[in-house]
């Protein structure tokens, strides 16, 4: 069965025309969320489905838990695979967490995720109903993971190995990828002959999609064909996420996240940088 982009990606009139049929996820910070959001959503921030502890720049930090941890918070929050879930985040100010939750869903299993089109700010400027009324629930799923669906993801050791086989994309800033600015990484710079794509580059002045007609042309620009293998990054693996989901939705069918990204790449003793 071939993915196609409403696997990935939903609009806010389809989410309006038949809102109840959706299960809203707000990816945005909680204090965001208190100021107001799409009514029944439930806010949850990415690092729910991620593994926290060690320090930054560890081999585990901010990668997706373990099965039995990522199927407990996924029960916890009753998600399930008869759910219609919507993330949504702030397409302006965000760092593109709705499409780190979203692929941390799809690698569970769940691939009945999809991130809203434009995030929030879309939604409000389509005039379509908001709340500042917390969403509390306490159902529970018994949701079970067979199996992780690991082909959106790939490890420090198997990148290192097989480096010369995959197209790099580095979706942080320009001033990231130079080695200007940093978040603290061990040190600066970007993977060796990877090519800079901001994640925002693929979204338009309103936050929504750019067609993927235009994304293709981006890509082809950078000698990136659909059917290349390719490596996303950023400094932890948020904005990576995001693009792995956008180039999934424009047809990039081999694409994986390096969620260790640059914080661990950089960690490393002998991992060249540029």
């Amino acid at each position: 069965m071939h993915a196609v982009p409403e696997d990935y990606f939903i609009s806010a009139e389809v989410v309006a025309s038949n809102f109840n049929n959706y299960l809203l996820i707000d990816a945005r910070p909680y204090s965001e969320y208190l100021m107001g959001h799409i009514p029944g959503a439930r806010s949850v921030q990415w690092q729910s489905f991620s593994d926290m502890n060690g320090k930054a720049g560890s081999e585990t930090w901010a990668t997706v838990l373990n099965n039995n941890e990522l199927e407990h918070q996924i029960q916890q929050l009753g998600l399930d695979s008869t759910d219609n879930i919507v993330v949504y985040g702030d397409a302006h100010q965000g760092w593109g967490e709705d499409g780190r939750i979203a692929w941390s869903l799809h690698v569970a299993g769940l691939k009945n995720a999809r991130i809203l089109n434009g995030g929030y700010s879309h939604w409000r400027e389509k005039g379509l109903k908001t709340t500042i009324i917390p969403t509390f629930f306490n159902t529970k799923s018994d949701y079970e993971i067979t199996s992780l669906d690991t082909s959106s993801t790939i490890h420090t050791k198997a990148l290192y190995r097989d480096y010369s086989q995959y197209r790099v994309i580095d979706s942080r800033s320009p001033e990231e990828f130079r080695g200007e600015t940093g978040h603290g990484e061990r040190r600066k710079g970007h993977l060796p002959g990877a090519v800079n794509l901001p994640f925002q580059q693929l979204l338009t002045v309103n936050g929504t999609l750019k067609s993927f007609d235009d994304i293709s042309k981006i890509l082809t620009g950078m000698d990136i064909q659909k059917t290349s293998p390719i490596v996303v990054y950023c400094s932890a693996g948020i904005r990576s996420a995001f693009t792995v989901m956008v180039l999934k939705a424009a047809g990039y069918t081999n694409v994986r996240n390096y969620s260790p990204s640059f914080y661990h790449w950089s960690a490393l003793s002998y991992t060249p940088i540029e």
